[in-house]
């Protein structure tokens, strides 16, 4: 099998994170009026490689990587290039390199299923917000194709972080309303977005097109703005951390209301000294003050769950920790394969969510009840309240949290994913609460702890706590003082992330 390759990129910066070998694929049917590179639009020509030579030729800078870097196919269009693009992450990924696929979405759809389960992180690029504007921008009324693509990348097996990007061309979408237009047309894949890009328009392929004798389409349009650009990416940040906050808060309104509704007939089966009886078996609510028990009984809830029932899934926001009373509940994951991979059978007794409550991180993998369950569920609110602060209930989930991670910490980490985000943006506002001084630049934090330390505590990588860093400094969130020194200027900004 061979793929033809129009380009080698050998120590890429900006497709995709860390250092980067790019491959640029030949072949694209969308003709974008501000393509660069023209000579990549068809599909032949080029050089012929197999994928053992991709893996050959990314093999002799594999030192250059580190733990973020990888293998990043671009183009042209690499997905219309299915089955050679398919084998080639299928042998990178068995080497156990990092993957990543800038695509505008438009390839051969019989190897979506093959491909996505296979990539890290998606560049995914955004041409227009409407079926108009597309066909303007593009050579192509391929609207409606995009968006199926878009909507149907998790049941297309995609598991990985998503890289948002979209070029700006001066009159056609450098305003407010086009950005918030921008953020409304990625809903559908908000919770697995990590990055916001806007990239101004330039007119460096201009010259490259009359070399080639092709007509340029935008002839007489000037280069976008870099400022103005970067001030409505800024913009787009907002919306979007804005968006993520009232996703979460309808998402956790709803879930308590599902759960609300099966609260009165489990607790008149149980019984209210029954219920109170049962807290205080839980070790989590021994700690609990004889004062705060009539509060809490109003708050958690005994919810019915049925045998099959979804308790949470993979990306579920930190809004509730569960304690099983009665039943059985699985743990687990699915994988690239399609397969499930349980991490834990829980019973009578075990909890789950602790965790995520007290460092503010998504749920990573599904819990299912395998039997009837009566699940203690505590909103986050009522956590915060009695529990944070509670030896006991800090003892308990670092026990709990240590089993899990003894046996189960690889696993977790090959086959789940975080948002990196909202993990950095948590860190910074738990340093602020606990260390954060108010001056007049901002709320300023004294850190005792070098680059890779703050990755370890957030459960991030150095180069990715770095690089979030970077990015919210560049989106005026934070200010970079030294290596020990963050200033919070927008506060709102990260507590949009994760609250």
């Amino acid at each position: 099998m061979h793929g033809f390759v129009h380009s080698i990129e050998t120590m890429g910066l900006v497709d995709g994170p860390g250092t980067r070998t790019i491959f640029f694929l030949q072949g694209c049917p969308l003709r974008c009026a501000y393509c660069h590179n023209p000579d990549t639009q068809r599909r032949g020509g080029g050089q012929l490689l197999t994928p053992e030579e991709v893996l050959k030729t990314v093999e002799r800078y594999r030192s250059y990587y580190g733990e973020e870097g990888g293998v990043t196919f671009s183009g042209g269009e690499p997905l219309l290039q299915g089955e050679f693009l398919h084998a080639c992450l299928q042998i990178l990924k068995r080497e156990g390199y990092n993957t990543c696929v800038d695509t505008s979405g438009f390839g051969d759809p019989r190897y979506y299923r093959r491909i996505l389960p296979l990539v890290d992180t998606l560049l995914l690029d955004v041409k227009a917000f409407d079926r108009a504007s597309f066909a303007e921008l593009t050579a192509v009324d391929g609207f409606a194709a995009y968006m199926n693509f878009l909507t149907d990348l998790e049941e297309n097996g995609f598991r990985g972080q998503i890289w948002v990007r979209h070029v700006m061309v001066p009159g056609f979408t450098d305003n407010e309303e086009s950005m918030r237009r921008f953020i409304e047309l990625i809903r559908p894949i908000w919770k697995r977005v990590d990055r916001i890009e806007i990239l101004p328009y330039h007119t460096s392929g201009v010259e490259k097109y009359a070399r080639l004798g092709l007509p340029y389409r935008l002839e007489g349009v000037e280069p976008m703005d870099k400022q103005k650009a970067k001030e409505l990416e800024v913009y787009a940040n907002k919306i979007f951390a804005q968006g993520l906050r009232e996703e979460r808060q309808a998402y956790a309104e709803k879930k308590q209301e599902k759960f609300t509704q099966g609260r009165d007939k489990a607790a008149s089966d149980l019984g209210r000294s029954a219920l109170l009886s049962v807290l205080r078996g839980l070790p989590l609510f021994g700690d609990l003050a004889e004062e705060d028990v009539e509060d809490v009984l109003q708050q958690v809830i005994l919810a019915d769950i049925k045998e099959g029932e979804y308790i949470f899934k993979t990306g579920d926001p930190p809004e509730f920790m569960y304690l099983i009373y009665q039943g059985q509940m699985k743990i687990f994951v699915n994988t690239m394969d399609g397969e499930e991979q349980i991490f834990y059978i829980y019973r009578d007794g075990d909890f789950v969510g602790g965790l995520n409550l007290l460092v503010q991180t998504p749920y990573r993998y599904i819990g299912q009840a395998l039997t009837d369950c009566k699940v203690v569920v505590i909103p986050k609110a009522a956590f915060d309240k009695y529990f944070y602060d509670s030896p006991v209930v800090l003892r308990s989930v670092l026990v709990k949290s240590f089993e899990r991670i003894r046996w189960a910490e690889d696993l977790i980490q090959r086959l789940a994913t975080s948002n990196a985000s909202m993990k950095t943006a948590g860190l910074l506002l738990k340093l602020a609460k606990r260390i954060g001084q108010e001056t007049q630049e901002g709320i300023r934090l004294e850190l005792s702890m070098n680059r890779e330390e703050l990755g370890n505590y957030s459960g991030l990588r150095r180069e990715t706590i770095t690089r979030k860093l970077g990015e919210f400094k560049e989106l005026g969130y934070i200010e970079l003082v030294g290596n020990k020194v963050i200033i919070i200027k927008d506060l709102e900004a990260l507590e949009s992330y994760v609250l």
